[in-house]
């Protein structure tokens, strides 16, 4: 076959291999974002580095957006400690939270109760589980299971691939109901995370005290397998919340007070998180391998402390105060969002090395040396260097959901909305979109034999060739350019 007889036939070829360009499965794999913010430590943190710009992959629009069990109304004021002003402290449902693993998405609902698993690739729905209550935490993903809690006071385990129903227990042998939230719910609803390692799930269930309506509270351990029970103890206070986990022990949130800690072997009671006389401290933790951190919202009359808690001798030494809404630490820095601010401490000395404005107060991730952070209408990534916007993008609602995994940013609304990001491959004329240009210089490269660098066409990195795998990737973007 002549020169130009090849090129003719890779032209024709082009356009009609397009089609089978995007029912191609996408074979690569990053790493997994398993459990709300990333991890057990709810780090919010991961190696993943998500070249930019990003391109909107695809979107989905639940019907029912999230139904929150607690209102965002500011509380007027703390009779009892004397402070005004004060900022919601339990907002675990004011979005669909996500937990992205294997290529696929979960994420459960409190409004049509049930969780739900999409293709990451492609935002298409795999499967969905129905509960009696609404489920307000993201689902945890562990070794091929999806566990998750409901308001019903179950706690469930299902096949992550299919969907089907693996085990389920609840901590109270009671079915009765009651009316809470606008909802009629379990009398002891599972209203924290479930928390999974070294195959135990741990979570805790129930509202109240006990000491006045006869009803208990409970946090639970059982084997994640089989679903039998490690042990069950009686917390001192309900708990609510993400729990956290180190080797040794085990730390649940209590809802708008400060944490409590429990030993992870038989659940016995340890201590609670109080810092300070005045109860500073905040009710939202996450830990690092060398300790400890928590901070609030707490009292905004007071601001909140950040700061390291040594969960050994409980001592505590603040770092920094302020009116704070989000913390992600490294080994050597720490990233802290307020209401009106981002900024950046050097945790050996605790210096702030940059301060800067910024609208992105409802979400706050690490990827690699990026931060993605989320305001009003639009998700952004800043520099770890100063805190610059490296890029933006719209989307509806506000961003309290956010997780990088398996090559993409995803993104979860208070509107009930998810959103996937990707790389932007295929952009040939550099102006920040994939369009006919672009599909024009993309053909051009295509009919071309061993055309070296082709000009950036060579888009799956894996040669010097324009070939069916560099088409896949340029099609994937060129249909999503096109949503």
């Amino acid at each position: 076959m002549r020169s130009h007889e090849i090129k003719t036939f890779r032209c024709i070829v082009l356009f009609g291999l397009i089609a089978m360009a995007t029912a191609m499965p996408d074979t690569s794999r990053a790493s997994d974002w398993p459990t709300h913010l990333h991890d057990n430590y709810r780090s919010a943190a991961t190696s993943e580095q998500l070249p930019l710009p990003l391109l909107q992959k695809w979107v989905r629009a639940m019907a029912r957006g999230p139904r929150p069990a607690w209102d965002e109304t500011p509380a007027l004021q703390d009779f009892w400690h004397g402070y005004y002003g004060n900022k919601s402290r339990v907002l675990v449902d004011n979005a669909f939270h996500m937990a992205v693993a294997g290529g696929s998405l979960y994420f459960g609902s409190s409004n049509s109760n049930k969780v739900t698993c999409l293709d990451a690739n492609d935002g298409t729905e795999i499967w969905k589980f129905y509960t009696d209550g609404p489920v307000r935490f993201a689902p945890t993903v562990y070794s091929g299971k999806v566990y998750f809690g409901s308001d019903d006071g179950y706690v469930y385990c299902l096949n992550g691939a299919n969907g089907s129903l693996v085990w389920s227990k609840r901590a109270t042998s009671s079915d009765e109901l009651m009316f809470a939230n606008g909802r009629m719910v379990s009398v002891c609803p599972v209203r924290t995370a479930v928390l999974v390692d070294n195959d135990v799930a741990y979570w805790g269930a129930g509202l109240f005290t006990g000491a006045q309506t006869g009803l208990s509270r409970y946090l639970c351990a059982y084997n994640a397998t089989s679903g039998t029970e490690v042990w069950t103890v009686t917390p001192p206070k309900p708990l609510q919340g993400y729990p956290l986990a180190s080797t040794t022990y085990l730390y649940m949130p209590a809802g708008k007070s400060t944490p409590v800690m429990f030993r992870r072997t038989n659940g016995n009671y340890l201590g609670a998180f109080d810092a300070y006389s005045d109860r500073q401290g905040g009710c939202y933790a996450l830990l690092t391998n060398d300790g400890t951190f928590f901070f609030g919202p707490h009292y905004s009359g007071s601001g909140t402390w950040v700061g390291d808690y040594d969960s050994n001798t409980r001592a505590y030494e603040g770092v920094a105060k302020f009116d704070g809404n989000h913390l992600v630490v490294t080994s050597t820095y720490s990233y802290c969002s307020s209401d009106t601010a981002l900024f950046k401490i050097n945790r050996s000395n605790q210096q702030v090395i940059w301060n800067i404005s910024s609208p992105y107060r409802y979400g706050l991730i690490l990827a690699g040396d990026t931060l993605f952070a989320g305001g009003d209408d639009e998700v952004a990534a800043l520099s770890t260097a100063d805190g610059s916007v490296l890029w933006t993008a719209p989307v509806n609602g506000r961003v309290h959901g956010l997780a990088v995994a398996n090559g993409g940013l995803f993104v979860s609304t208070n509107k009930g909305t998810i959103y996937s990001f990707v790389e932007l491959k295929g952009d040939l004329d550099g102006d920040d979109d994939v369009d006919l240009i672009d599909f024009s210089m993309f053909a051009l490269y295509w009919m071309e034999i061993g055309c070296g660098d082709c000009g950036g066409a060579d888009l799956a990195g894996d040669d010097s060739n324009v070939d069916l795998a560099d088409l896949k990737v340029f099609t994937e973007n060129y249909l999503a350019g096109l949503n």
